[in-house]
């Protein structure tokens, strides 16, 4: 099987990236559940809101878009065992809302952390779908629910599905189970695909 999984809030830990850099930046104390929106200017980390913009600003400049940031990401505890597993069996195709630019980044930091890959698209602000059509996927996880319908409305038809990989900034998404899969962690990730005690 094609399998396509996003990178950041899936196979990254950029939630506690961007936690450090506000609360060694600002003085305060959060830990990821201060994140209940995707959006980081949406969420509320203190009552100004010049100063709310500032540390939204912040963590975007210094994380999101910094590559030595992001190249130094941590990935969520059994994420490359699981996908090395998984690799053994099946493609495994990476599509991030990362930068075009950050491409060659994704690549290093999947290389550095052992973590088995066929292909890796860098796709900006474009729509996943698309690049989810073009792979002809059977199976795609991200943590933004905008980025699954994008994968439904190019390719209704999904071998194993598209699934949400629940985390504290999508806990209050609406999610049509009659279209998507909810995980919320990689065994039954794993479970879900056939991979059970190989």
């Amino acid at each position: 099987m094609k399998l396509g999984f996003d990178i950041d809030g899936v196979i990254a830990d950029m939630g506690s990236a961007l936690v450090e850099a506000m609360n060694s930046e600002f003085g305060l104390d959060y830990d990821e559940s201060i994140f209940v929106h995707h959006n980081l200017f949406k969420n509320t980390y203190v009552d100004d809101p010049e100063l709310n913009d500032k540390i939204a600003r912040h963590m975007r400049e210094n994380v999101i878009y910094n590559k030595a940031a992001v190249s130094i990401l941590k990935p969520y505890p059994k994420v490359a065992v699981s996908l090395r597993k998984l690799g053994r069996q099946h493609t495994l195709h990476y599509i991030t809302g990362r930068p075009v630019e950050q491409q060659n980044t994704c690549v290093e930091w999947l290389r550095k952390n052992n973590i088995p890959y066929d292909s890796v698209h860098a796709v900006g602000k474009a729509a996943k779908g698309m690049t989810g059509r073009a792979l002809n996927l059977d199976f795609y996880i991200d943590d933004e629910l905008r980025h699954l319908e994008s994968m439904y409305k190019f390719k209704n038809r999904w071998r194993k599905g598209i699934a949400l990989f629940r985390q504290p900034w999508n806990q209050k998404d609406s999610v049509d189970m009659s279209k998507y899969f909810v995980f919320d962690n990689w065994k039954d990730i794993i479970r879900h695909l056939g991979i059970h005690n190989r």
